[in-house]
């Protein structure tokens, strides 16, 4: 009688247990699997192959990257690296046109994690080669002047105006001079105009 009793109370613990253990799994379970839709729910863009497309943020870690990452741009066509040329060694890497396929130039491919300095009024300032994306970039990029002064650009400025589709870009491509544009080439402050630079 006295074991009896001791294998029921044995028996009924065994099974809180069992359905306590699947509840915590099933809670936890469901937390990660929220937290996980919550983190890749980029949902970027996906190109004619299947690539997907888009900017790189400080925090993204490697899996939440898009295939290819937005580095700027060139004649008003926006140019995107390879994530495995984003993640890759420094160095001078194609830059692709959002098919992924057309080359339309070359991309530095700067040292990862670079905390640029800021000025007075919080801008950071520096070099575009140390920057790994134009997300990193600083948001004055160091630039020699066409008298030969050193300076720097506003990345804004240097971008110009973005297309929003193909058929933007060619209307944008198609209005700009041939001979390029002026930019103003500023001190660190980000404010004083030092001089010009020239944007082909």
């Amino acid at each position: 009688m006295y074991f009896t009793s001791i294998r029921k109370v044995f028996v009924v613990g065994c099974i809180v247990f069992v359905v306590a253990s699947a509840m915590v799994f099933q809670s936890t379970d469901a937390k990660r699997t929220m937290i996980q839709s919550n983190t890749t729910s980029l949902n970027f863009p996906e190109n004619k192959h299947g690539q997907t497309y888009g900017s790189a943020q400080e925090d993204n870690s490697a899996d939440m990257l898009p295939d290819l990452i937005h580095a700027g741009s060139v004649n008003g066509i926006r140019g995107y690296l390879l994530k495995k040329d984003y993640l890759g060694e420094p160095g001078d890497v194609p830059l692709y046109d959002v098919d992924g396929k057309t080359v339309i130039g070359t991309f530095h491919v700067g040292a990862k994690n670079v905390n640029f300095p800021k000025n007075k009024h919080g801008q950071t300032y520096g070099s575009s080669a140390d920057a790994a994306s134009p997300g990193m970039e600083p948001e004055l990029i160091r630039a020699i002047g066409v008298d030969g002064t050193a300076g720097y650009v506003l990345e804004k400025d240097l971008d110009g105006e973005l297309p929003k589709t193909p058929e933007e870009a060619i209307a944008i491509q198609n209005s700009r001079s041939p001979d390029g544009r002026d930019i103003p080439l500023y001190d660190v402050d980000g404010e004083s105009v030092i001089g010009v630079f020239h944007v082909d």
